[in-house]
C-alpha cells in the first residue's frame, strides 16, 4: 500500500502531465464528496495554483454538502466560485416533471454541462485547454466510461470524432482505492462530509435518475431540507400533469447512455437499480 506522501507525488504527477500535454490552467472542481476534496487538495499542492475550486449549484443539493464546502475551502484558504445554470432544478420539473434513467443526459446537460461551458469558456483546443480536475476512481465507478483515464482531452461523440477539445479532464486519484482515500485524508486532516458516509452520495445533486430503492428514505432521515424540496415539486409536477414521483423507473432493466464525468455515485445507484450503461 502506498504511503500519504507516494499519493500526492502520484497525484502531482497527473497533473504536471495535464500541463506537459499543453492545458493551460487548472480549475479543480470540488462536489462536496470525498473524491472532489482529495483531487482539489492534490491540485492546490501543485507548484502552479492559483487559489480557486470550482463548485456547481445544482438547485437540488443539500444545505449541508454547500456549506461543507464552504468550511473546507476556509479551511485551506480556497477562494470558492460556485456557478449555477440559468435552467434550475425547478424548471426542469415543471416543464418535463422528475427524471428517469433514460433523461439524465437531458438534466446533466442542463445543471452540470452548461456550468462547464462558462468554467471552460476562452479555452483553446488542446494546447489551450483548461485543466478540470476531478475526483474520478476507477476502483469506484463503472459509469465514468473514459473519465476513469489520468487524463483525457474531450470526448469522443457518437461519430468516433473528438470533440470538447478545450478540456483536459484529469484525474489524480484515478487509480485510488477506498483504503488510499481514507488514508490520505487521515494524514492530510481532511474533513469528513457525514452526508457522503450516511447515504453514499456528496450531496451537491439529488436529480433522482439514477435513485436507488429506499434513498429517498435515506434523504428525508441525513437531508431533510431535499426531502422538503421534493415534496414542494412534487406538487408542481401534479400540477402541470408531468411524471411527479422522485426517483421512479421504468420495470425491469434500463440501458442508457454515459453521460459526463461529474456525476459521483450515480455509477452505484445505476447498479443498484439495474442500469445497463452502454
Amino acid at each position: 500500500m502506498r504511503t500519504a506522501d507516494e499519493l500526492l507525488a502520484s497525484g502531482l504527477a497527473v497533473i504536471e502531465r495535464a500541463y506537459v500535454m499543453g492545458a493551460y490552467r487548472c480549475a479543480p472542481l470540488f462536489s462536496g464528496g470525498h473524491d472532489s476534496l482529495c483531487a482539489c487538495h492534490i491540485a492546490s499542492q501543485h507548484r502552479s495554483f492559483q487559489g480557486t475550486v470550482h463548485h456547481i449549484n445544482t438547485t437540488i443539493g443539500s444545505k449541508y454538502t454547500r456549506a461543507f464546502v464552504e468550511r473546507v475551502c476556509g479551511k485551506f484558504g480556497w477562494n470558492l466560485v460556485v456557478h449555477q445554470s440559468k435552467v434550475s432544478y425547478e424548471l426542469i420539473i415543471g416543464k418535463y416533471g422528475f427524471p428517469g434513467p433514460g433523461s439524465h443526459g437531458k438534466v446533466y446537460n442542463f445543471l452540470k454541462e452548461r456550468c462547464v461551458r462558462g468554467i471552460v469558456s476562452g479555452s483553446k483546443a488542446f494546447r489551450g485547454a483548461t485543466m478540470l480536475v476531478n475526483g474520478a476512481r476507477a476502483e469506484e465507478s463503472v459509469r465514468r466510461m473514459g473519465y476513469v483515464a489520468p487524463l483525457t482531452i474531450g470526448r469522443i461523440d457518437k461519430h468516433g470524432k473528438r470533440v470538447e477539445c478545450n478540456r483536459a479532464w484529469t484525474a489524480p486519484c484515478h487509480d485510488w482505492s477506498k483504503a488510499d482515500q481514507m488514508l490520505y485524508m487521515d494524514e492530510y486532516g481532511l474533513p469528513v462530509n457525514r452526508l457522503k458516509v450516511a447515504v453514499g452520495l456528496s450531496g451537491e445533486c439529488f436529480c433522482g435518475a439514477f435513485a436507488s430503492p429506499g434513498e429517498l428514505d435515506l434523504i428525508r432521515q441525513h437531508a431533510p431540507d431535499v426531502a422538503a424540496e421534493i415534496d414542494r415539486l412534487t406538487e408542481i409536477a401534479k400540477a402541470a400533469g408531468k411524471p411527479c414521483r422522485w426517483g421512479e423507473r421504468p420495470p425491469g432493466k434500463v440501458t442508457v447512455s454515459a453521460t459526463g464525468p461529474l456525476c459521483h455515485g450515480c455509477d452505484r445507484s445505476a447498479a443498484m437499480s439495474g442500469i445497463v450503461i452502454q
